[in-house]
C-alpha cells in the first residue's frame, strides 16, 4: 500500500508576518524571481529557486541541487516567500 505524504497545514501566519501559501502559490513567486521556503523545512538556509531553467533547492550545505518535487511538496501549504 502506497501512502501520500502531505505536509502539515498551517493556518497561521510566521515570524515573517506572512501568512503561508500553498505549493502553485509559491511557484507563482519562484517565477517571479523569489525564493521560496516550505516551514517544514525549518533551516532557513534552506529554499526553492528558479536557477536558469531548472526548479532548484539550495541547501545549508551551501550548494545547489535540482528539486525533484514529491507529493509533500505538490500538496503542501506552508510555502514563504523569503
Amino acid at each position: 500500500m502506497e501512502e501520500t505524504t502531505t505536509s502539515p497545514k498551517v493556518e497561521e501566519t510566521t515570524q515573517l508576518n506572512q501568512t503561508p501559501i500553498n505549493f502553485p502559490q509559491a511557484m507563482e513567486k519562484v517565477i517571479e524571481g523569489k525564493k521560496v521556503h516550505k516551514l517544514e523545512w525549518e533551516d532557513k538556509a534552506y529554499y526553492g529557486f528558479l536557477n536558469g531553467e531548472f526548479l532548484s533547492l539550495h541547501k545549508s550545505d551551501g550548494k545547489n541541487y535540482k528539486w525533484i518535487v514529491n507529493a509533500g511538496d505538490l500538496n503542501g501549504t506552508d510555502y514563504i516567500v523569503l
